[in-house]
């Protein structure tokens, strides 16, 4: 299973990413140390990190796994990315986005026709995410979409920008 390649909501258009996005992507956040605290990898110090992640989200979409997504404004440039992993009967969610556009509800917009999408598919039946318990605002965006905290997940995941060893996460969903 494979969603489309270009997703439209009210304000956004979701699309495959491309090669052309680097420099956007670069500028936009990936270098950016508030926007990857959070985040598993460190920020890019050279456009050619930011090439090599697009390229690999470019092959992703040949696996049916990995979707990765460019979020862009309807009238203008690129704010954001959201990854959907398909597994089996689940799809898990990873997202970031510019921090000039954070706040403003785009990511919520961009969770919610995920989600709207992912449950016209009849065999999926969860959509999921994990998130750092110190990042509130992605719990927000969770929570706003529907998704309910399911529960605590002790020294889960590394965040390298905060520190080398596993932090505790909370794992949100929604189901149908």
């Amino acid at each position: 299973m494979r969603p489309p390649e270009q997703f439209e909501t009210e304000r956004l258009v979701l699309r495959k990413p491309r090669m052309e996005d680097a420099p956007a992507v670069f500028s936009g956040w990936v270098q950016d140390p508030e926007v990857t605290h959070f985040l598993t990898w460190h920020p890019h110090e050279n456009i050619s990190q930011t090439e090599s992640l697009l390229a690999r989200g470019i092959a992703a979409w040949e696996s049916d796994v990995r979707f990765p997504f460019m979020i862009a404004l309807k009238n203008g440039g690129l704010i954001g990315r959201i990854e959907l992993r398909i597994e089996g009967h689940r799809v898990e969610l990873g997202y970031v986005m510019n921090k000039s556009f954070q706040g403003k509800g785009y990511m919520t917009e961009t969770v919610r026709a995920i989600i709207n999408w992912a449950f016209q598919q009849p065999n999926i039946y969860r959509v999921y995410a994990t998130t750092s318990v110190d990042n509130i605002a992605s719990q927000r965006v969770m929570e706003k979409t529907g998704m309910q905290r399911e529960g605590l997940l002790r020294r889960y995941i590394i965040h390298p920008n905060i520190s080398d060893e596993p932090r505790d996460s909370y794992m949100y969903a929604i189901v149908k």
